[in-house]
């Protein structure tokens, strides 16, 4: 008998109790070990609080039977009704061909969840691949649904514009979420909460988390909403004071940096029903709105003490949910970077301290780690810091040798002559299994321009030091660094080449500014003439930027791009989350199943998909979708020629939601 997935209730709880809570879209094969690590210090302290994974939950409503009824339902609707139309708009074409190529793909994608938490078929590669297909089926889709959105495991956004409160305004008034149904039957369970924490985490969480934010209070609205995680303190560090002042017409607080301490403080005064603003001005971290229009409360900046730092705890999730076959944990050892100093990134230029290197002892490390491999039957951990010093690392496998764990695990280092053959050899004894470098470029030029103090003789001569001691390894690297040539740029593809035999995975990407960083902040000194953003991005989490006419030309991209095709050709390489990317509880598992090769080669290519009898179309098209698809190419290629140059003050360029529709007007 087919069983098929349900929902998993949250249980019933006390009136004033506190909830921190988890929103899609992100990686559903693990959970994410920012809330655990919360949970386990307030527990330490006496505070109980409870962990909701939404993302996870989430995806076990979307596979729901009924669900995809009522996806089919809503597609077929909507499709006779542009049918019966005599023309289409252009932003209807581009609905009607999606619709028209998502309903075919309606149906059951139980199997999909069957195969990625069944060990046997798990590892077979072709039908590995038909559920990876499955799911991203699934979300052609929501995208058809749901238009004009698009969703995955690490995305949610609109088709062009970045999320402003317009966008934001628009996506919750017209419960364009795909979880408004399932929210509100998770919310109904909580009882009368005092208190909501959500993790804004990732960037792709963003319209999620404020969605909740409005619904939560719609239906508590004594309930004491606050936001926390890496993506709303970055927006908040870069916002402006309008832009922020608008975060807290969803939220009636923001954590910065880490929460602990902050958390340590808030709840038992929200317990207390303290109403001094004062006392909440007091609390490290903590930041609200003031009492006068435009003004803030924003208590002192704390650096967490990883001194202080307890057992992450996972009790509250259902390990066996998540969409993998074996259960990995994610643990933080280490918290911020030793090196500091990279040019495009933003830890480099920030003296702050938030950023700061600091360790949990070794001791503790390894307590921790047998703690939770005694707890929930683990062997596979990933250590999810920015990277750990190499005597952190190497001490840490000693103590895990001397201990007698027997646990495998993967994080991420530098490259370093601390690595030599016989250390990374205690490495691999200790458990250690991949490891992905931020080799960044193939040019020795191009390294001393980012201030990565290493070299490509360094890079060759360490990575293959942790290649003989059996240990996979995962390069990360990008083109266009500013002031980059077209030849050094060549010279980064050439060194993976050269290098294959020992390179596991990699990663070609392509530069982005990242806000705050060495390279935004001082531009000048990389040949760019201005930063700027689009109207839209009022969050400012994507920069743009134009180089000086002076500076060094790339290389043709067609021919950067040929040859990273080429590259990738001979390895299975895939996107987020996937099995193939780099530093994924997928591709942990495989390497540990079948080896540090096994995506060093093709993999063999799933099954063609086949059409079912209860998903074909409706009704005859009276529109063609390639027609349709090709106009809409037509029109975005203009238009953002157009939308992502700056104006005439060089620092806003015009694209934003409300560009965008009146743009498609003018049509």
């Amino acid at each position: 008998m087919k069983i098929h997935p349900q929902i998993n209730s949250a249980r019933t709880n006390p009136a004033n109790s506190s909830f921190l809570i988890f929103p899609p879209f992100a990686d559903p094969t693990w959970a994410y070990v920012g809330l655990p690590a919360l949970k386990g210090f307030l527990a330490r302290r006496g505070i109980d609080v409870s962990i909701r994974d939404y993302n996870i939950e989430g995806l076990y409503f979307l596979l729901a039977g009924k669900t995809m009824a009522d996806w089919r339902q809503r597609l077929t609707s909507r499709l006779q009704a542009l049918n019966r139309r005599q023309k289409l708009t252009l932003y209807e074409q581009m609905e009607y061909w999606r619709i028209a190529e998502a309903l075919p793909l309606c149906r059951d994608f139980f199997d999909c969840l069957a195969i990625m938490r069944d060990p046997a078929q798990f590892y077979n590669q072709k039908n590995y691949l038909r559920a990876r297909d499955g799911f991203e089926d699934l979300f052609q889709v929501l995208a058809a649904v749901y238009f004009p959105f698009r969703f995955s495991f690490n995305r949610a956004d609109h088709l062009l514009a970045p999320w402003d409160f317009k966008l934001l305004a628009y996506y919750i008034a017209e419960q364009r979420s795909p979880f408004d149904r399932f929210y509100r039957q998770q919310l109904a369970d909580l009882g009368e909460p005092r208190f909501i924490g959500l993790s804004l985490t990732f960037v792709s969480q963003i319209p999620e988390t404020f969605y909740l934010c409005r619904l939560i209070k719609e239906l508590f609205p004594a309930c004491f909403v606050m936001l926390g995680g890496p993506c709303i303190d970055q927006i908040v560090r870069n916002s402006d004071q309008k832009t922020v002042s608008r975060i807290f017409d969803y939220a009636d607080a923001v954590g910065l940096q880490e929460g602990e301490n902050t958390l340590e403080q808030l709840l038992p005064l929200l317990n207390s029903q303290c109403e001094d603003l004062e006392r909440f001005a007091a609390i490290p971290n903590l930041m609200m709105k003031g009492t006068v229009p435009g003004s803030f409360v924003h208590g002192p900046a704390l650096t967490f003490d990883l001194n202080e730092a307890a057992t992450p705890d996972y009790a509250d999730l259902e390990l066996d949910r998540y969409l993998a076959p074996e259960r990995l944990l994610l643990y933080s050892p280490t918290r911020g970077c030793y090196w500091n100093k990279c040019s495009f990134c933003s830890y480099g230029f920030n003296q702050s301290g938030r950023h700061a290197y600091r360790e949990i002892p070794v001791a503790r490390a390894v307590a921790d780690l047998q703690a939770m491999q005694r707890e929930f039957g683990v062997v596979n951990f990933y250590l999810s810091a920015d990277v750990l010093a190499p005597t952190y690392a190497l001490a840490l496998a000693e103590r895990i040798i001397a201990e007698g764990l027997d646990l495998r695990w993967s994080t991420d280092l530098r490259i370093e002559t601390s690595y030599t053959p016989e250390r990374c050899r205690l490495l691999y004894q200790s458990g250690l299994r991949a490891v992905a470098f931020g080799i960044e470029s193939g040019s020795d030029r191009v390294l001393r321009l980012m201030n990565k103090g290493i070299d490509t003789a360094l890079i060759r001569k360490i990575n293959r030091n942790f290649h003989q001691a059996g240990i996979s390894t995962s390069w990360m690297t990008f083109l266009n660094h500013p002031g980059e040539t077209g030849q050094e740029a060549g010279e980064t593809l050439a060194l993976i080449d050269q290098q294959g035999s020992m390179v596991d995975q990699f990663i070609a990407g392509e530069f982005n500014l990242t806000p705050g960083s060495l390279i935004s902040c001082h531009p000048e000194q990389y040949g760019i003439e201005a930063v700027y953003h689009t109207k839209g991005d009022v969050f400012r989490l994507f920069p743009l930027f134009n180089m000086a006419e002076n500076s060094d030309g790339q290389e043709d991209e067609d021919a950067l791009d040929e040859k990273i095709d080429k590259l990738s050709r001979r390895y299975h390489l895939d996107h987020y989350p996937w099995a193939g990317s780099i530093s994924t509880h997928h591709s942990f598992l495989y390497l540990v199943h079948s080896g540090p090769r096994v995506f060093a080669k093709p993999w063999p290519a799933p099954a063609k998909k086949h059409r079912h009898k209860d998903s074909l179309l409706p009704v005859k098209l009276k529109f063609s979708p390639a027609d349709c698809r090709r106009r809409e190419d037509v029109f975005m290629e203009r238009y953002l020629a157009e939308a992502l140059q700056p104006g005439e003050n060089g620092l806003t360029a015009p694209l934003s939601f409300d560009h965008f529709q009146k743009a498609l007007q003018r049509r």
